[in-house]
């Protein structure tokens, strides 16, 4: 229990200093995504220290804070962060890259929690979940890969010589 309680203690000093920074200078919508990925760990992270006596209702927590933590907080931190890559290697336009965040916000939130479906079998649900739940977690890669391809097409596109060929490789 005090490990949980050191580390929410530290995560949270963390994403105070984060907000404040970001808050004090220039708010973009990469920094906001990753505001809004970071404070939705720390909240799904409280949800740790509920401990039931019921082991099935114990596990039914562990699996949705498990699963949204994966499928929508993490994949805002992992957007943000590919985005500030790609602005910072290409050179493309910031708004292009915040055009498809937008996206990838909006798709990972909701083929996220409709791609949970996959792992309803051993709950007893119906068999359409087992498709609902693998079309939506294949769903959820495709505006990061999109914005990708995106990115490298529009540097090749623009003719410009990057200095460094094996970091855009």
């Amino acid at each position: 229990l005090w490990v949980k309680i050191l580390m929410a203690i530290a995560f949270t000093v963390f994403i105070y200093n984060v907000t404040l920074t970001v808050l004090k200078g220039r708010k973009t919508v990469v920094s906001i995504v990753l505001l809004l990925g970071l404070w939705g760990a720390l909240i799904f992270f409280l949800f740790a220290f509920y401990n039931p006596d019921n082991l099935a209702l114990d596990k039914l927590y562990w699996w949705w804070v498990v699963h949204v933590w994966v499928e929508g907080v993490w994949e805002l931190i992992m957007a943000a962060m590919l985005a500030f890559l790609l602005i910072k290697l290409t050179g493309v336009d910031r708004e292009v890259i915040e055009k498809w965040l937008y996206v990838i916000v909006g798709f990972s939130l909701f083929s996220g929690l409709l791609g949970t479906g996959h792992h309803y079998y051993w709950i007893g649900t119906p068999e359409y979940w087992h498709w609902i739940g693998a079309l939506f977690s294949i769903l959820e890669v495709v505006p990061f890969f999109a914005m990708v391809l995106w990115a490298f097409y529009l540097v090749y596109q623009s003719g410009r010589d990057h200095p460094n060929k094996a970091a855009m490789l």
